[in-house]
């Protein structure tokens, strides 16, 4: 994916600081930690471009250095990270329900292109589409004050066995990956049971919606990891 380049001067609005606060934010969220060669992977550069960005946006006040390769959002950082967020998943759903993109399409779509759209025109489209409350991936739209709807779902692949519930989201943009999991009809908003698993993170037997369960697929763990359920209690 395409990404804006690092080198050049930035603002504290431009595309590319969006980008990065934004992808910070993301990897803080679900890794607990940003450190420069994970943000480096995400944002697909070298570490050394991040740890000069780094530098800059420490300087305006927009992050601040934690340990000695570690980054945290400051107030300031973390909303326009926010704002960033919530214009991609927004142009997300306008893509797919208006645009005939596929959920395993839109990502790379978005993120080159959302940071450049107005805000105005943003939140036109966003009322157009009914307010959604998450991207066509299921992860939670950001309201525009910069609340983040909660989430209590759990990985598929830490189910206990017969546990059932709704693929609440998928925490990958992997187009390969989306494609085989739309093959099995794994996607958020459908009923899953984890029937069992094979000892020693072995691969995993679950049974997906149509009818009552009667489509049974046999998954890896590490694919499982990406896949996310809310819990019928």
């Amino acid at each position: 994916m395409a990404r804006a380049t690092m080198n050049k001067p930035v603002s504290k609005t431009s595309a590319v600081v969006q980008d990065f606060l934004s992808e910070t934010y993301l990897e803080a969220s679900e890794s607990g930690r940003v450190s420069l060669r994970a943000l480096a992977a995400r944002l697909g550069v070298t570490p050394p471009a991040v740890s000069r960005m780094a530098q800059r946006l420490v300087r305006q006040g927009l992050m601040r250095r934690e340990g000695a390769c570690g980054l945290v959002l400051s107030e300031a950082g973390e909303r326009i990270a926010l704002r960033a967020i919530r214009k991609r998943r927004i142009f997300e759903v306008f893509l797919v329900q208006k645009l005939g993109y596929t959920w395993d399409e839109v990502y790379p779509v978005a993120a080159s292109a959302s940071n450049y759209l107005d805000d105005e025109l943003v939140e036109r489209m966003y009322a157009q589409l009914g307010r959604p409350a998450r991207c066509p991936h299921g992860d939670p739209i950001p309201a525009r004050d910069g609340h983040v709807q909660p989430i209590t779902d759990t990985r598929l692949s830490e189910l206990d066995d017969g546990a059932q519930g709704v693929v609440s989201r998928v925490s990958s943009y992997d187009g390969d990956l989306l494609r085989y999991l739309s093959s099995l009809n794994i996607k958020p908003g459908m009923p899953i049971q984890l029937v069992s698993r094979a000892p020693f993170s072995g691969p995993l037997r679950v049974r997906v919606a149509n009818g009552n369960f009667h489509d049974e697929h046999v998954i890896g763990s590490e694919l499982a990891s990406k896949v996310w359920v809310e819990v019928k209690r």
